[in-house]
């Protein structure tokens, strides 16, 4: 879907899918835990940490800007803030030596979860998604800055090079930049053809989902419908490679 004035889920949705599952956990249930404290215990001093996260969280659901979950982070620290502080009320409380044990188990298999992700993931933060995205690849759940943002141009052009490759069609973030900063000329994915073309093209994964190709290309207005399924065909076919989980390249002759 697309749209210019974006959607008020927009954030939640995003925040669901490119939130560790083991944090998103925790964090829901430091929200209610929160929320608990202050109407039934009189708890106000966690309002410090819920007013904040709340007002931000409704600012960003009432804005147009839904391009990357980037905007959103300035959220997550009253998350962590809340989350370890739930945490440590749980395990101060005198429970039964049983569930202590499995409380404390809990809390070790999640930050054990979050450390796999995170060791898993390296380099590949930025398209980085749990796992309830793994039906799809990432690009058909969010565009932008949430699967691309041109930090992988220099292995695409290591990639190019090693292959001999000095030019290539793109149509990526970053693109027209970087690419001849590492020595590999680029041609616009969205021109026709040349009389003989490069072997590879190259698409990134915002461009392939429609989401970011250019409204007006070459003086000429695209319709939506163009636009958004410029690289429908790619979509269907099975890249040669796939650089960083943001870049997909292929082969386009022999």
């Amino acid at each position: 879907m697309y749209n210019r004035m974006g959607w008020w889920y927009y954030y939640p949705v995003a925040f669901l899918l490119k939130t560790t599952i083991p944090f998103l956990l925790v964090s829901l249930v430091a929200l209610g835990w929160a929320v608990y404290g202050v109407l039934w215990k009189g708890k106000r001093s966690l309002l410090v940490l819920l007013l904040p996260f709340g007002l931000y969280s409704i600012l960003m659901m009432l804005s147009p800007i839904d391009i990357g979950i980037r905007y959103f982070l300035p959220a997550y620290p009253f998350l962590f803030i809340l989350s370890g502080g739930m945490l440590i009320a749980l395990l101060q409380r005198h429970f039964q030596t049983s569930v202590r044990i499995v409380s404390r188990v809990i809390v070790v298999i999640a930050f054990a979860w979050m450390t796999f992700e995170a060791v898993s993931t390296y380099p590949n933060y930025i398209p980085y998604m749990n796992q309830f995205a793994s039906a799809r690849p990432h690009w058909w759940y969010l565009s932008d800055s949430n699967i691309e943002w041109g930090d992988d141009i220099k292995e695409l052009a290591a990639y190019l090079r090693a292959r001999g490759e000095t030019r290539v069609r793109t149509m990526a973030l970053g693109d027209f930049v970087a690419l001849s900063f590492y020595g590999v000329d680029n041609l616009s994915a969205l021109s026709p053809p040349e009389a003989s073309p490069p072997r590879y093209t190259v698409i990134g994964a915002s461009f392939l989902n429609g989401s970011t190709v250019p409204e007006v290309f070459d003086g000429r207005r695209l319709p939506e419908a163009e636009r958004i399924n410029a690289f429908d065909s790619f979509r269907q076919r099975t890249p040669e490679a796939v650089i960083g989980n943001s870049i997909y390249v292929y082969r386009m002759r022999d």
